[in-house]
């Protein structure tokens, strides 16, 4: 018999611990259904390194922020596959890429470098490598309209 998804789906301490596990340099806290996590990315050994802060709780989809260096345009044009409040556009919500089963360290963490490393990328040239969608819609980050998108996302 199947184990439903309600009770499989991790909580905060639970992504906590794995974060923990998996990078030991980065730092954090729980406290209730939240989470909060900080740590540094290198993408590549030629890329800059990148203070990031992931949030999470039971009641939003994850986000990941870029705290330092300052992200910058390229030829003043806004820096493509991020949502209006600064952070990352990492999957296309709705689509089952992520949902509460998977551990953020396995992917969050990792499709955050993955974007850092398109990001500069694109800083070079001016085009987004990483394949994606763009910012979604607000009712799309809802879950409606996302049947018409298909479900590409940046290759790993």
């Amino acid at each position: 018999m199947a184990i439903p998804n309600a009770i499989r789906r991790l909580t905060p301490i639970c992504q906590w611990s794995a974060l923990r596990k998996r990078y030991p340099s980065g730092n954090g806290q729980s406290h209730k259904n939240r989470l909060r996590w900080e740590m540094s990315i290198q993408p590549t050994p030629l890329s800059l390194t990148y203070d990031v802060r992931l949030l999470y709780s039971l009641e939003q989809s994850p986000k990941v922020f870029v705290q330092s260096p300052t992200l910058e345009l390229w030829h003043d044009e806004p820096i493509p596959h991020r949502y209006g409040d600064g952070s990352l556009c990492l999957y296309l919500p709705g689509t089952g890429e992520w949902d509460r089963t998977m551990l953020l360290a396995d992917t969050m963490i990792p499709w955050a470098s993955e974007w850092l490393y398109f990001y500069e990328l694109w800083l070079g040239t001016g085009e987004w490598c990483g394949g994606g969608h763009g910012s979604p819609k607000p009712d799309e980050v809802a879950g409606k309209n996302i049947r018409d998108l298909s479900r590409q996302r940046m290759p790993r």
